[in-house]
């Protein structure tokens, strides 16, 4: 997880926003996230550590352990919270942030620990309620029921790193929390949806549990030709190498569900536009939209001191859509031509930009890891 918080702290390029005046001060996180370094399952010992950000008002010394949780039950034991100056480093505003550590232990052989097939840890922020219960959860798959994985060179170019424990937590836990957006906020749940689309699949980081779930209802796509050629040798469902720019190669109307994670995250202006229409062309009306971006979360995690981030934050404001940096990932596996970067948005732009195409029904802040996700619906009678 490290690495992602790395990758993070690079995504912002403070050289173009130096002729700008300081803004007001930074607020409060848009998001308190928790995250999982290390889960470890040896013999009937299950031990989870990492950092959740404590409650601010927490005396000195004083314990919070009950926080936590393992399939709704307590763990055996726990100790929170610990120090973490790391995290009080990156999060300089937030109180009680170096004393964000924990390390927690639960007893039971893998029949035990994952009911189902699956591994849920909780963590129950202090502050108001997650609008969807998930993202307060991490989700673990059972370690021998995971689909194949890809190689660590296709996994980098999704995820920025060849961090294999990342790729697999991650990846089920953001099955799991899109799935639950799609129904507490989309009303779409995956069993009704008569066609999938993971529009950038790459090689398969969400499409391997979607594929699972509705078979041959899924289609992915994605500009890089080797990472679409392994999922369709892989994973089920259909997988198609699509360009650049739009058309998609469907149907009007074809799709009711469409995920589209770090897509978005790297178009200018005027390639999302297009996106945005084309993404319109092919849903059905009523279809749900689960769309990530950068927005507040991505600039409280780029570890930019004080002025630069007061400089980053008004830019974003005034521009909307801001492009940050040059994206180098895909070189080599994809012809971008330059237009592959990384943006960010603000809350504002996309409530009222994207809404020319969509009902924009919610951003839900830090869900999917450092992005925000916009929750969109198609207009019209679903019927």
């Amino acid at each position: 997880m490290r690495s992602l918080l790395d990758l993070a702290r690079r995504l912002v390029s403070t050289r173009q926003l130096s002729h700008l005046a300081p803004a007001v001060a930074r607020p409060a996180l848009a998001s308190e996230a928790w995250f999982i370094d290390r889960l470890t399952h040896d013999g009937d010992e299950l031990v989870v550590e990492g950092w959740a950000f404590p409650d601010p008002d927490l005396a000195p010394g004083a314990s919070d352990a009950t926080r936590f949780d393992v399939n709704g039950q307590p763990f055996a034991a726990a100790s929170y919270p610990m120090p973490r100056t790391d995290v009080g480093d990156l999060f300089w505003q937030r109180q009680n942030a170096s004393q964000s550590g924990f390390r927690c232990v639960a007893r039971g052989d893998t029949d035990a620990l994952y009911p189902d097939g699956e591994l849920r840890l909780t963590y129950r922020n202090p502050g108001p309620a997650r609008k969807v219960a998930a993202q307060q959860s991490w989700f673990v798959r059972r370690p021998d029921q995971e689909p194949p994985f890809p190689d660590e060179d296709r996994r980098f170019r999704v995820i920025g790193n060849r961090d294999f424990e990342g790729f697999r937590l991650t990846g089920y836990t953001d099955f799991r929390r899109l799935e639950e957006a799609a129904k507490t906020i989309g009303g779409r749940s995956l069993d009704d949806c008569s066609a999938v689309l993971d529009w950038g699949c790459g090689c398969g980081r969400i499409s391997r549990y979607l594929g699972e779930r509705v078979g041959s209802r899924l289609t992915g796509c994605d500009i890089d030709a080797d990472n679409v050629g392994w999922c369709r040798d892989h994973l089920p469902g259909r997988f198609v190498v699509t360009g650049l720019m739009p058309p998609l190669p469907f149907d009007d109307g074809e799709f009711d569900l469409v995920i589209g994670l770090s897509v978005f995250t790297h178009f200018r202006e005027t390639l999302q536009d297009a996106w945005l229409a084309e993404l319109a062309r092919v849903t059905r009306p009523g279809a749900v939209l689960l769309m990530t971006v950068h927005g507040e979360t991505a600039l409280d995690y780029a570890h930019l001191a004080p002025l630069p981030d007061k400089l980053a934050r008004q830019a974003v404001a005034k521009a909307g859509l801001l492009v940050g940096s040059d994206n180098n990932q895909l070189d080599g596996f994809a012809d971008h031509r330059g237009e592959y970067v990384n943006v960010f948005h603000s809350t504002r732009y996309i409530k009222e930009r994207w809404s020319r195409h969509f009902d924009v029904l919610d951003v839900l802040p830090g869900y999917i890891f450092t992005h925000d996700l916009v929750v969109l619906r198609k207009r019209g009678d679903p019927r």
